[in-house]
Order: C-alpha cells, then structure tokens, then sequence
C-alpha cells in the first residue's frame, strides 16, 4: 500500500465510523417515533428532530421512510439472529442448547423491549416490500447454521425429527406468547422464572423419547 492510500485509510476510518454512528442514530430515532406515534403517524421530520441529523444525512442513509422502517426491522433481526447461532456454537449438546435458545430469546426481550415491539407489530405493505431482499438473505444463513446444529442433534438421537414449522412453533412458541404478554405488562411470573420454566418444557417436548436430562 502506499503513504498516499493509508492516509486515505486513515482519514476514511473516523469518516466510516462516524457515517455508521450517524445511521443508527436515525434508526433508533425512528424506532423510538415508531413505537410511540405509530409507523403511520411518524415523519421523517419527527426523525430528524429526535435523532439530529440533518435532513440530507437521513436521505444520504435511506430513500424514505419505508426504507428506514425495514431497516430498522432487519437490523433488529440480524441482531436477534446473531446472538442466537452464537448461543447454539456455545452449546453443541441438545439440552443445553434448547435450553439455551428459549434463554435468549427471553433474554433478548428484556433487553430490548421497544424493538421487540416493534418488530412485534404488523409491517405496512411497503415496509415488507423494502425488507423482502434483505430478509431472505437474511434468514438464508440463518437457517442453514440452525439447520446444521438440529442435523447434528438428530444424528445422535436425543432430538425429535420434527417437521421444521412445528419444531420452531414447540421451541420458541410459547416463549414468543409469554413476551407478548410480558411486553404488555399482563404478567405476574418473573422473567426468570418463566425463562426456566419454559426452557424445561421445550426440552421435554422435543427431546427424544428414553433421553435422558439433566437438572435444571
């Protein structure tokens, strides 16, 4: 490399980093418009105003306000997604890892209720047609990382050879009914308790018959 290119390098280093702090500025500004006004309501006025940027920046990032709204979406999925392949690589063995799956997603609620909301929601036709791209790249990795840990659990035999749909549904479904209700704040059980609670039952729904578990 040249002296000429690592200066480039250099200056362009602070520039991308500020070009990316900029970009989720804007994302969690209209998040926080989106869950308090509602996607229909919220402007890209309401936006510049709660993140700082100027008009031409929220333009420069996003085309509109669809755009920003599905980006918004897929980021928060990105995020989910990544932290749950992470969660299963730490825990190749199939209790740990079912358990560890209803964990996080518990987890991952609590720790960002507006997004979780959000992202809850229904999305406006326009907002699925800005997101449709992204989302199927997406989930293409995803699911092909989650599939190579289930293949590994069902060629040791301690998981159920479920059909995909009604596997996901067992696993994360009841969880994903109880943070509904969490985030509407209709519980009385702690998060803690439900995160052990329905990790167990997971467990017990998916494990292979004659398996044996572990405590708690």
């Amino acid at each position: 490399m040249t002296p000429a290119a690592k200066a480039a390098q250099r200056t362009d280093a602070p520039r991308a980093a500020a070009s990316v702090k900029r970009r989720q500025a804007i994302l969690d500004a209209a998040l926080d418009s989106f869950v308090a006004k509602g996607y229909a309501q919220t402007t890209i006025a309401d936006v510049r105003e709660r993140s700082g940027a100027s008009i031409g920046s929220i333009y420069h990032h996003f085309g509109s306000k669809e755009e920003i709204a599905a980006a918004v979406y897929v980021d928060g999925l990105a995020g989910y997604q990544g932290e749950l392949v992470r969660v299963l690589a730490r825990n190749r063995d199939a209790e740990a890892g079912v358990k560890a799956v209803v964990r996080h997603h518990l987890r991952w609620v609590s720790r960002y209720p507006d997004l979780a909301r959000y992202m809850r929601g229904s999305r406006p036709a326009e907002v699925v047609l800005a997101s449709e791209g992204p989302l199927r790249e997406l989930n293409r990795g995803f699911f092909a990382e989650v599939g190579e840990w289930l293949e590994h659990q069902h060629e040791t035999g301690r998981l159920r050879r479920l059909p995909t749909d009604l596997l996901y549904a067992i696993l994360i479904g009841p969880s994903q009914e109880f943070s509904r209700h969490w985030l509407a704040r209709r519980t009385k059980t702690s998060l803690t308790r439900a995160s052990s609670e329905l990790a167990e039952a997971a467990w017990q729904a998916l494990r292979t018959p004659g398996t044996p578990g572990r405590r708690r």
